[in-house]
């Protein structure tokens, strides 16, 4: 029977922090989930990256774009049939990922995409951790490579909206008018406990769709606010908005600060 254990995943101390305890020593090295976002049939090119640079695997899911703004039109990423990629990896893998999808991301626009990471907290099994890990080749110990440190860009959350099937648009425009830019559409099916449903007055309906918008830290609260207003528990979409810190941010999203930095400028 395979061991099973909860994994909280530590950076062992540098050398400069004095010696590693043993506890340190056996620390695993941190793990990430890349979530990438590309026009439909670029996911196997994105999936390749991915194994390339070392991810032992990726999932790949269909979902649908949503209509933004003048720069997006522009990036032709409106209103497309999108390919999402879920890719867990290793700290040091993502890096390396980042600059291999900045490229990719720049050589036209129909390869055009966005890609970000989410630290995962912890994972049960040791067998998952060193199929993830990729742990053939890598001992326990972790070396604390700090790469990541040096480029990565915090300034973004992910908040993940899961409403009833047919209100997206509403979750949407109350994002937009937040500040939000756009999203991805994601079909799913829900499940729910009767007794609790009942004690809330609530029906889960099986049909939901799931809204996944990357917004800056700044105006984060005020869009999850916004969607709770216009699609929450009491409404017909009956939704569900919670967020999550992105640890770095690749492509798209740079080019269009750099739009509105420059038009900024101008003005």
């Amino acid at each position: 029977m395979s061991e099973k254990r909860r994994f909280v995943l530590k950076r062992a101390p540098k050398a400069s922090e004095g010696t590693p305890s043993q506890e340190a020593k056996k620390a695993y090295s941190p793990l990430y989930v890349a979530i990438t976002v590309v026009n439909q049939g670029q996911g196997s090119a994105i999936t390749k990256i991915m194994e390339t640079s070392g991810a032992a695997t990726s999932f790949v899911f269909h979902g649908e774009g949503t209509a933004i703004n003048k720069y997006y039109e522009i990036f032709t990423l409106e209103n497309a049939s999108k390919q999402l990629i879920l890719t867990p990896m290793r700290e040091d893998l993502w890096p390396k990922v980042k600059s291999t999808l900045e490229t990719r991301f720049s050589v036209s626009k129909v390869a055009k995409g966005i890609s970000f990471a989410i630290k995962i907290d912890s994972i049960i099994g040791t067998n998952a951790y060193k199929f993830v890990a990729d742990q053939r080749s890598l001992p326990l110990e972790t070396k604390g490579d700090d790469s990541m440190e040096q480029t990565k860009n915090e300034n973004y959350e992910v908040v993940f909206a899961i409403v009833n099937d047919g209100y997206t648009d509403l979750v949407m425009e109350a994002a937009r008018g937040a500040g939000a830019r756009g999203g991805t559409i994601i079909n799913a099916r829900g499940t729910g406990n009767k007794e609790i449903e009942k004690f809330f007055g609530v029906s889960i309906a099986p049909e939901k769709q799931i809204v996944m918008i990357l917004v800056p830290k700044d105006i984060k609260d005020a869009v999850l606010t916004a969607i709770y207003q216009a699609a929450g528990l009491n409404s017909k979409g009956q939704g569900i908005a919670f967020a999550v810190p992105a640890t770095d941010v690749v492509g798209i999203v740079e080019n269009v600060q750099k739009e509105e930095d420059t038009s900024s400028k101008q003005n």
